[in-house]
């Protein structure tokens, strides 16, 4: 049975495939204005503060003050131009984490530090939806210190301990559950995103959670300088085997050729089954050789015990070009060349391959 996303150690990591679905749905473009006013408007906060007598007590938890709001506007700067990349958006939730807690400390009035702590679970939210569980130990790492270090000033300074106690529960509260619950849902919502995007007879991708997948490694490959290739696969003389031997031989076969496409392809590699007997693979490379690769994917089906044989098409181009980021567009192009290439395959006989080189 066809493993969904074919790529060890990425389950966690949930960055790629939040970006093909907001991508998909037309929402990316409101996250990032969203995320960046959010931002600044955060960071307007702590300057503020810098002004307050509750605020930063000298000149160098002021300029911490300013710094760590200019920090965190710059570090939210490529949300306003494009959709970022994983690494730019763990640098953004990194530097939030560190220029919340380094303005929280800066306060001359440690119970107003204190509070501030709770802005910890923005960051957490932002990491639970986009990034690892990790990730949001870590930022709920971070927030336990600064609270615990803030408590102990207010207590020294008030010597309040059940005001302090009353804070630090709401700084609790937030820290884990808004991070914790955002990172269940999530968790969840993959789960059955992918239940519906398998095909029922093989365990392949269908048409459209191909789609996603196939983004999903464009964003993993992004500015490599690597090489999408595409191969569309259809069955020869298909309805022959259905007609002559009934739909369950149909079916193996079909299974058959699954399978034998699994173990042909690299574990990167997304396979998806596009309807009827025709399949898509889909695969990042540094050289591509899509002859060779098309080759090796004909032949395998045909050494199957079952008689069927297939056409094979594949057309490759360079993921990175002027984007900021991949882009649906660009798979939707690959599989109409590769379909075309795999029809030209068919024309000349079929049990063969051949390569669209227009892109």
């Amino acid at each position: 049975m066809a493993r969904w996303g074919r790529v060890p150690g990425r389950h966690a990591d949930q960055y790629d495939w939040i970006s093909a679905y907001l991508y998909d749905r037309g929402l990316q473009r409101l996250w990032r204005v969203t995320i960046f006013i959010a931002t600044v408007l955060l960071a307007a906060s702590t300057a503020l503060m810098g002004f307050s007598p509750q605020g930063p007590g000298n000149r160098l938890t002021t300029v911490i003050c300013f710094v760590a709001a200019g920090s965190a506007v710059a570090a939210a700067l490529p949300f306003l131009s494009h959709w970022p990349t994983r690494r730019q958006s763990m640098a953004f939730s990194l530097t939030s984490s560190a220029t919340i807690a380094a303005a929280c400390l800066s306060y001359s009035n440690p119970y107003v530090g204190l509070v501030g702590c709770a802005t910890f679970s923005v960051v957490g939210g932002f990491v639970a939806y986009f990034h690892t569980l990790r990730e949001v130990n870590l930022n709920c790492g971070v927030a336990a210190l600064c609270a615990a270090v803030l408590a102990g000033r207010v207590v020294a300074k008030t010597g309040d301990a059940y005001l302090t106690a009353a804070a630090l529960a709401v700084v609790a509260a937030l820290n884990v559950s808004l991070p914790f619950g955002i990172e269940s849902l999530v968790r969840t919502l993959r789960v059955d995103l992918r239940s519906s995007g398998r095909d029922p007879l093989t365990g392949l991708h269908n048409r459209r959670s191909f789609h996603y997948s196939v983004y999903e490694l464009m964003m993993r490959h992004h500015g490599s300088g690597a090489h999408l290739i595409i191969t569309m696969i259809d069955l020869d003389n298909f309805k022959h085997l259905n007609d002559t031997q009934g739909h369950a031989a149909g079916d193996a076969a079909l299974i058959g050729v699954s399978e034998a496409l699994e173990k042909s392809c690299r574990r990167s590699a997304v396979i998806g089954r596009a309807g009827g007997e025709e399949f898509l693979v889909a695969d990042v490379v540094r050289q591509p050789e899509p002859e060779v690769h098309a080759e090796r994917l004909r032949q395998a089906i045909a050494n199957l015990p079952v008689s069927v044989t297939a056409s094979v098409g594949t057309a490759s181009a360079p993921i990175d070009g002027d984007a900021a980021t991949p882009n649906l567009g660009l798979i939707d192009e690959l599989i109409r060349a590769a379909d075309d290439a795999m029809y030209q395959a068919k024309r000349a006989g079929g049990n063969r391959s051949c390569h669209n080189g227009q892109l």
